[in-house]
């Protein structure tokens, strides 16, 4: 069985699929994991954004990943042209801001389709090839707020705690296979995230914030991690302070938290 040792990971030759990939951390991920020598499979929402020239060592699909035809047609060109899928990248997703008491539902289940729904079908039609060969990794972005829930952005958070569980229930059920799972806990990240949100705006306090990362910092953090055999990957690494302070301080959360929206 050829499972992964820490620290031998390399990205030559591995093919990727990456989802979300034509802008912010997907297209970070496809340039940094590019240069290591990957074969890159890049998929995203067709847009002027989105270059959509291939290679022997590239391959684009443009499309919606909530639609069942979308997700396996990427995965059957992606098998097509490189034979096998190393990496799956479930980078894609969208925000909603709302309060819990006014969030609009039916939105929320878009949302959930994108966030949630979508990888987890994506995962499914990977997982058997990668358990033929007894090897494979998984990413999957989840979020800062995924571990704690933020009230401005309910349904985003529940989107992302789903990820997070669906993720350690996908490493708990691997275990043994070769196949690794790694969880992604980004906090704000400087992309045009806020703008592309499903519905509602971010409040005017948390706009404020300045501590945040780039993509590139993210896409490093996590090709790093990945590198090095670790599960969950938090940046910036005070992500990790902050959700540790939800968990051990939750009225010193609330009273943050308040004073934000």
């Amino acid at each position: 069985m050829s499972i992964l040792r820490l620290g031998s990971f390399s990205w030559r030759e591995k093919v990727v699929l990456i989802t979300g990939a034509s802008e912010g951390i997907g297209a970070s991920f496809a340039k940094l994991i590019g240069e290591r020598g990957a074969k890159l499979s890049l998929t995203a929402l067709a847009g002027a954004g989105f270059q959509t020239e291939t290679s022997p060592s590239r391959l684009i699909t443009a499309g919606d990943i909530t639609c069942a035809e979308t997700r396996l047609a990427i995965v059957e060109r992606t098998l097509n042209q490189f034979n096998r899928i190393d990496v799956l990248i479930n980078n894609a997703a969208v925000g909603q801001f709302g309060l819990p008491s006014e969030a609009d539902t039916e939105v929320a289940k878009r949302l959930f389709d994108i966030n949630v729904f979508s990888a987890l079908a994506l995962t499914q039609l990977v997982v058997p090839q990668m358990r033929a060969r007894k090897s494979g990794l998984i990413v999957t972005m989840g979020s800062v707020g995924g571990k704690v829930s933020l009230p401005w952005a309910a349904m985003y958070s529940a989107s992302k705690w789903a990820t997070h569980c669906l993720d350690d229930a996908l490493r708990r059920e691997l275990h043994g296979t070769g196949i690794r799972v790694v969880k992604v806990c980004p906090g704000i990240v400087d992309t045009k995230f806020r703008s592309h949100a499903l519905a509602g705006r971010v409040p005017g306090q948390v706009e404020r914030i300045r501590r945040v990362v780039s993509a590139d910092a993210v896409a490093k953090a996590v090709v790093r991690g990945c590198e090095c055999g670790r599960r969950t990957i938090f940046i910036p690494k005070i992500g990790f302070v902050f959700t540790s302070l939800d968990f051990f301080a939750p009225r010193v959360m609330d009273w943050y938290l308040r004073s934000k929206f």
